[in-house]
């Protein structure tokens, strides 16, 4: 399925606040058409698109980005707004809504309105037929029913219409093993339309990637807030902190690294390790981050999103805190994501490997190398 365009063609549902698309493109897809049905969100994109331009950057510079309720989108108006037909997309990624599948949280799966979002998915695979698909979510997704709506969900995707079959490529990621300094597991289902396999997704730490020739270790906190201004800096945006009362700051205070708030129950980050799982948090927490390694405070946003390896450039846009941090909480790290793009792109397409140093330079992480 070789290919003699350098950009691949890219749909994107549930788009959030872009970080799966950030990593597509930085290993040379092209995002036409993202959606999401949270309006901060679909803010966000079109703010980033602005300011990659000014930037000169070429980050989603051809995507038509819509505000819609999946459930009210129809494959062929997709396909008409970026002038293809069914099969000629190249890539449809999305993760729906998690909060259902997740150990975190009551787990009613399909009996919540929005695991019902992951039908909405197939019904969109089915009419868009791209060549290769990638569907993202928690692992507690296999368990769920005793793993028979996973088992249901991978035939489904298998074959999602009549004349219409997938290869599935599984793989539980730890986006630690790809140079993110968070420990985060996810599921990752891919399907190739042509009978490819995806073998593997290589780690990149160790001996399968190297900066300056020497091997890339597993990266830490310290590492992600490496050269990054106290809080309440102007730049970059997103990097105010909440402000909490002297009884909360001594407690978080008195706190070892890695020992849970039991108030808050939020953890505190060890500089030396990978940061805890960075999670959306709920609106009537306001979206809480885990307390600071130094400071006797929560995380600010853009402190999370140096964990998830979004660009210091890109800003969330949101009117309130919980906003921004689901925004940045549900995202594929875009470092991650580009990695897998990237195995995609060679496996599939026939590309050569784009290297890992120039995938970390073209998402502006370069603070992640600095003692390599």
């Amino acid at each position: 399925m070789k290919r003699s365009q350098s950009k691949l063609k890219a749909v994107s549902l549930f788009s959030g606040g872009g970080g799966f698309d950030l990593g597509i493109e930085a290993a040379g897809f092209s995002t036409l058409f993202a959606t999401d049905i949270n309006a901060a969100c679909c803010k966000t994109l079109r703010t980033n698109m602005r300011k990659s331009l000014d930037l000169d950057k070429s980050f989603m510079q051809n995507a038509t980005v819509i505000q819609s309720c999946v459930r009210e989108l129809e494959s062929i108006n997709i396909l008409e707004s970026i002038r293809m037909i069914p099969g000629e997309v190249d890539l449809l990624i999305g993760g729906p809504p998690c909060q259902s599948f997740s150990f975190i949280g009551p787990r009613n799966g399909k009996n919540d309105p929005r695991g019902e979002l992951v039908d909405e998915y197939l019904r969109l695979l089915a009419g868009l037929m791209p060549k290769v698909f990638i569907f993202e979510n928690v692992k507690g997704m296999k368990s769920i029913d005793g793993g028979k709506f996973y088992d249901s969900l991978l035939e489904q995707m298998r074959k999602p219409t009549h004349g219409l079959k997938y290869t599935l490529s599984v793989f539980c990621l730890n986006a630690s093993d790809y140079g993110v300094p968070q420990n985060r597991e996810r599921i990752f289902v891919l399907g190739c339309r042509e009978g490819e396999m995806i073998k593997c997704i290589p780690t990149v730490v160790g001996h399968n990637a190297s900066v300056d020739g020497r091997p890339f270790t597993r990266r830490t906190v310290a590492d992600a807030f490496r050269d990054l201004p106290d809080a309440e800096s102007e730049y970059p945006p997103n990097h105010h902190g909440r402000c909490h009362s002297r009884r909360i700051a001594e407690r978080y205070r008195s706190l070892r690294p890695g020992e849970r708030d039991p108030k808050t129950r939020i953890n505190k980050l060890d500089l030396n390790r990978p940061s805890f799982t960075v999670v959306s948090g709920s609106a009537r927490s306001g979206g809480k981050g885990h307390v600071h390694p130094v400071f006797p405070r929560e995380v600010t946003p853009r402190e999370s999103a140096r964990l998830q390896t979004f660009p210091d450039w890109w800003s969330f846009e949101g009117n309130t805190v919980a906003d921004i941090r689901g925004q940045i909480g549900n995202a594929v790290p875009p470092l991650l994501a580009a990695v897998i793009a990237n195995q995609i792109r060679y496996e599939v397409f026939g590309f050569p490997r784009i290297e890992f140093e120039k995938l970390v330079r073209e998402l502006s992480q370069t603070h992640l190398m600095y003692d390599i």
